[in-house]
């Protein structure tokens, strides 16, 4: 019996890495360390297990590279497949509550794998779910605010203006996507 492929987080993020290069371990490694991907992890005690199950699932192959002979990772046509999907799935809801940095992962890595109209569709889908999602924020901070202390009404604002704001990157990124 085959064991059903769950990748996780770190997983798509390596792929998304190495769908235009191949990079070694300890390319994959540097990225997570010298970028804003090492919100992702930076640790080769995650790094390099994370590799390998990518490996046993046959996502990722290692390949001598033509120029230096050294062996890098590089995605596979399952591991490529297994990418597309992630960034095709539709958007839920509390993704955008709890996890856009996930959601801009993925379309960060959108560009030459998914066709333009399935880019635009996942911006009008973030784009609505945004705008309800600073609705609700806003009217539960008009009932609530009078109750919080001033820090907590001063980071509900902060929240609040931060999804208006990448509710504005979004439509200004709709526009130059069309």
């Amino acid at each position: 019996m085959k064991k059903e492929i769950k990748p996780t987080l770190l997983d798509f993020a390596i792929l998304g890495l190495i769908q235009d290069q191949p990079l070694s371990g300890y390319g994959i490694r540097k990225v997570f360390e010298e970028t804003a991907m090492g919100n992702y992890s930076n640790s080769p005690g995650t790094i390099y297990p994370a590799i390998k199950r990518l490996e046993k699932f046959e996502l990722v192959e290692k390949a001598a590279q033509k120029d230096t002979g050294k062996t890098a990772f590089q995605i596979t046509s399952k591991g490529l497949q297994e990418l597309k999907k992630w960034l095709t799935r539709p958007i839920e809801k509390k993704e955008v509550e709890k996890k856009l940095d996930e959601l801009l992962l993925r379309f960060a890595f959108m560009e030459n794998l998914v066709s333009k109209q399935q880019k635009i569709q996942f911006l009008h889908a973030l784009q609505d779910l945004l705008k309800n999602y600073v609705q609700e924020l806003q009217g539960y901070y008009s009932k609530e605010s009078d109750q919080m202390p001033l820090h907590a009404r001063l980071a509900f604002q902060h929240g609040i203006e931060t999804n208006k704001t990448t509710l504005k990157w979004c439509k200004n990124t709709i526009q130059v996507v069309t």
